[in-house]
């Protein structure tokens, strides 16, 4: 395993709820069982190598705009090289720097440029992008506000109210939350599906964890 894994960088993605931090820190288990240096960094971590807009809104940290280029990706890929470990982020390309931009009405051409961009940026590090599906995303986030606190809720569904992206679709509430994470989950899988084997798309809560990291640990270790 250690002399044929060719990915450097893992970024698991997907909707709230999907599992994306479970997975990620399955996937650095399983690959320092294998034999190699595997760092995961959480959503929230504060030694986080990537600083994203969002993130910062959500802890409530002063914006720092300068910290949201592509400097801090290269410098990561870079490291990544050197150490010739594995390094896995949370909810970082997609989640907290794509989803934003699109809630917030950017253009399909700007929203490309994000992306496209990033993974350049990174390109060194030889990059997956792993994003779990949701099926049906109703039930999912109807599930997810019900087990949820009422804060939390409360706090979700304020925010999608407040998106450019709900105000021009006259939508609120709940409604407004599905239909927005219908289409950014048809917009993301779209443009993933062009980039070939720089992405890996699996449907969350098919498996248990352990055989579902086990899928992208396969991906993974295939020459790019």
């Amino acid at each position: 395993m250690t002399s044929t894994f060719h990915r450097h960088l893992l970024m698991i993605e997907g909707p709230i709820g999907a599992g994306k931090t479970s997975l990620t820190m399955r996937l650095a288990e399983q690959l320092e069982a294998k034999g190699l240096e595997a760092r995961a960094f959480l959503e929230f971590d504060p030694d986080h190598p990537i600083r994203t807009e969002q993130v910062d809104l959500l802890v409530g940290r002063e914006p720092a705009h300068k910290a949201y280029g592509l400097d801090p990706w290269a410098r990561l890929a870079a490291q990544c090289v050197v150490n010739r470990g594995v390094v896995l982020l949370d909810a970082t390309l997609i989640q907290n720097t794509l989803l934003p931009a699109f809630a917030n009405g950017a253009p399909d051409a700007q929203l490309v440029d994000l992306a496209t961009t990033r993974l350049a940026a990174v390109a060194k590090a030889n990059p997956l992008v792993v994003y779990l599906h949701v099926d049906d995303m109703a039930a999912h986030l109807e599930n997810l506000h019900k087990s949820s606190s009422r804060d939390w809720s409360a706090r979700n569904l304020a925010w999608i109210d407040g998106t450019e992206w709900t105000r021009a679709k006259g939508k609120k509430g709940m409604a407004a939350l599905i239909d927005f994470h219908e289409a950014w989950q048809t917009w993301i899988e779209e443009w993933l599906a062009r980039q070939g084997d720089t992405s890996l798309v699996l449907t969350a809560h098919s498996l248990e964890i352990g055989p579902l990291s086990q899928l992208v640990l396969k991906h993974a270790a295939k020459p790019s």
